[in-house]
């Protein structure tokens, strides 16, 4: 019986690059409790508004992490770095 796990290796090294970039930049992006404040909300309008878009980040990174991982296993993507 053969192993379901497949070695990655350059490939992975690549994927993990590219999403390092994505997490730097996302850090960078102004946010939102600023906004508010300066819009005339409460630093308690601006703390939940900040929250709503850092879970959002986050659930966005996530699923792009998984679906960029899942093409590179299936060999849908970056077929021209050696395994």
């Amino acid at each position: 019986m053969g192993s379901s796990v497949v070695d990655l290796g350059p490939r992975l090294a690549v994927v993990l690059g590219a999403l390092t970039v994505v997490a730097a930049v996302a850090g960078r992006v102004p946010g939102a409790f600023v906004g508010v404040l300066l819009g005339g909300g409460s630093p308690l309008e601006a703390g939940a508004a900040q929250l709503l878009v850092l879970v959002g980040l986050l659930a966005t990174q996530v699923v792009a992490v998984w679906a960029v991982v899942e093409l590179v296993a299936r060999g849908r993507l970056l077929t021209d770095v050696p395994a």
